[in-house]
């Protein structure tokens, strides 16, 4: 693991260097105009919303003639794939995609590749790396290791902790793992007394289930979450069954403004700020340079940060 994340972590130093000095006249040999197709999962969600604007700056930064065409799937992913096949028929020049369905997205990737498009994915891995360029993500791993670390250490590495996270996806098993890998290495003395999972990853749930917790284990000392989402259902969860802020540590991941809002309220500690906005810059222009003949790492993960009321001055959420 950790040589892998060594990779990551020079291949991404590499690529912020190249992609964050570089002018944007020295993409001016690229083909002009057309249509930069982007399929996220929900672009009402603040961090999709985020990976969009990425996008969307990132094409105009090196094309300002092109055009960006964002499609929504709602969480729908056979709506997905149907929009996939729409942006392929209006001719995209590149597919920037955050995938609903890690296995299902392999069907519009292929078809994509037999239109001649170039699939670039962001945030959420494909299952299979085949007919796809570039794959960005925050680098999971470290943000699990942020958000652990941060929680471990507030609790002077002892007392029980529970997990409320989502399952199945590649990226919060990375996150899990982090935190499993510091308390056996490095954190003994913290016990993971309930593991839940937030089946349909709303707040409501994520309330609920804290609850359970409260009830059943009243000396709870601390919770990791895998998304500020859930965040903000725990800390409520916490107040309502008279927790006073702080009293229990609870750490996240994401970034968003609800998390800087709960760290000024005392509920959240720390939550581990992905770079959403430079997923998508870095996508569009990864597509750009792959358009114009440049060689294209395959896999980027990008590092993220540790935000708490004492590092949150200069952060922007989303």
């Amino acid at each position: 693991m950790k040589a892998r994340r060594a990779f990551f972590g020079a291949a991404a130093f590499a690529l912020v260097t190249v992609l964050g000095i570089m002018p944007s006249a020295a993409y001016a040999a690229a083909s002009a105009g057309g249509i930069y197709g982007v399929a996220v999962p929900n672009a009402v969600n603040s961090f999709y919303a985020t990976c969009i604007a990425g996008v969307e700056e990132g094409v105009k930064e090196v094309d300002p003639t092109a055009k960006v065409v964002v499609t929504d799937a709602s969480g729908d992913s056979s709506k997905q794939l149907d929009q996939i096949a729409d942006l392929i028929q209006q001719g995209c020049k590149a597919l920037v995609l955050i995938p609903i369905d890690s296995n299902a997205i392999s069907a519009a990737v292929k078809e994509a590749n037999q239109a001649g498009v170039p699939v670039f994915v962001m945030d959420t891995p494909a299952s299979s790396p085949d007919g796809i360029v570039s794959t960005i993500v925050a680098d999971n791993y470290s943000a699990g290791e942020i958000a652990g670390r941060a929680l471990l250490e507030k609790l002077g590495g002892k007392g029980k902790i529970a997990t409320i996270t989502t399952t199945g996806s590649e990226a919060v098993n990375q996150r899990k793992q982090a935190l499993y890998d510091l308390i056996k290495n490095e954190f003994p003395g913290v016990e993971i007394v309930m593991e839940e999972i937030v089946q349909n990853m709303t707040t409501e749930e994520a309330l609920t289930i804290m609850e359970n917790i409260c009830q059943s284990v009243p000396d709870i000392a601390g919770v990791f979450t895998t998304g500020d989402v859930f965040a903000i259902g725990i800390c409520a969860a916490l107040k309502a069954n008279g927790y006073e802020a702080g009293k229990v540590v609870v750490t996240s991941i994401d970034g968003t403004n609800n998390a800087l809002d709960l760290i000024k309220s005392g509920y959240l500690y720390a939550t581990a700020a992905q770079p959403a906005k430079n997923l998508g810059v870095f996508s569009a222009k990864n597509a750009f340079d792959y358009l114009n003949g440049k060689k294209i790492e395959p896999s980027i993960a990008l590092p993220c940060q540790k935000i708490t009321a004492e590092t949150m001055e200069g952060y922007v959420g989303f």
